[in-house]
């Protein structure tokens, strides 16, 4: 039947029946619209072209038809008024006359139709995947939010009801036992619900930021733990301003310093610098360090090194300084600290 048809619809048919079986990605539409144009029309080469300057793509546009230079051919892909782009044939054995221009105007707007109906296809499968890391990342919020927070509790409550029920019976050294858990299981509550929270922002995309000038020594010394004042060291110039975000700024140093503290060990040094346009903030330990095998792992959600499994923690700290660090235009990478230790660079662009 197809042989039996005129050449112009014999072509627009093989182009069809190759291309309409879809859905396809548009890199493999325009390999088989390729292929057919190439070989009923024996060019050397067909490839997309987007635009540019170029008088016979404008040409092309102008006339809204396929034009001819040479052996050189382009061919404007419309679609309901609209050009995607450009059809271009480079090397034609042969000699293109005014049927062959009309048939090569007609594959534009048949190819064009394909080439749209690709790029929504594609369009949509990103769509997809960003529902299906959407629905990922809450799935995993919520695993983690119920399995973290149900450990600290749990303590308290127990604490709680311990004191409650029989308070009297206690002694002094007992209470302050008590006192001293419920203490620190209620800090890692209030971690724990501040890190929930940042990814609760970061996901949403309800994180703004508000640049100004701070003191970033002043911020520092704010999140250091009262209780570890001793053994973090901080070398930063009082003096020092910078112009970001304090909040966001404030959430990675935040979340270094604890990973140092609770991963490393002290002191735990903080140095700011300045050089090559970058304000460039280390936090350092004297820890073991990260093995070599999980580096490429260190900032993605809910990871921890087996080395650290046995310390408490969700795996979130690194992750969420670094989406921060992104947030302001800054970068946060890791080294091995000298002479044994972990260390975190933020460089942030001054202004």
């Amino acid at each position: 039947m197809p042989e039996r048809l005129p050449r112009e619809l014999r072509v627009l048919y093989e182009l069809s029946r190759v291309v309409a079986v879809g859905p396809y990605s548009l890199e493999e539409v325009m390999e088989r619209i390729s292929a057919e144009v190439r070989s009923e029309f024996a060019f050397a080469g067909v490839r997309l072209v987007r635009g540019g300057d170029d008088q016979l793509l404008d040409a092309a546009l102008a006339q809204r038809r396929a034009v001819v230079d040479g052996n050189r051919v382009a061919i404007p892909l419309l679609v309901e008024g609209r050009c995607l782009g450009y059809l271009v044939g480079d090397g034609c054995a042969g000699p293109i006359d005014g049927l062959d221009l009309h048939l090569l105007s007609a594959i534009g707007l048949v190819a064009g139709v394909f080439i749209a109906k690709a790029e929504q296809y594609e369009e949509l499968q990103r769509a997809l995947e960003e529902l299906r890391r959407v629905d990922e990342l809450k799935d995993q919020f919520v695993s983690v939010a119920a399995h973290e927070l149900r450990m600290p509790v749990a303590v308290v409550y127990g604490i709680a009801s311990t004191i409650h029920h029989r308070g009297a019976e206690l002694s002094l050294e007992q209470i302050v036992d008590l006192r001293l858990a419920l203490f620190e299981q209620s800090r890692r509550l209030r971690d724990l619900t501040e890190q929930l929270l940042d990814l609760s922002r970061l996901d949403s995309g309800r994180l703004s930021v508000e640049t100004r000038s701070f003191h970033p020594r002043d911020v520092i010394e704010a999140v250091v733990p009262p209780d570890r004042l001793a053994d973090v060291m901080i070398e930063v110039d009082p003096d020092c301003v910078l112009v970001s975000d304090p909040g966001a700024f404030e959430r990675v140093v935040a979340n270094l310093i604890v990973n140092a503290l609770e991963y490393g060990r002290p002191p735990v040094l903080v140095r700011g610098r300045d050089g090559d346009g970058h304000y460039r903030l280390a936090v350092e330990d004297r820890g073991d360090g990260v093995p070599r095998e999980f580096v490429p792992h260190l900032f993605e959600r809910f990871t921890r090194a087996e080395e650290s499994r046995r310390t408490r923690g969700a795996g979130l700290g690194l992750a969420i300084a670094h989406e921060f660090a992104d947030a302001m235009g800054a970068e946060l990478d890791y080294e091995p600290a000298e002479p044994r230790g972990a260390r975190f660079v933020l460089a942030l662009p001054v202004a």
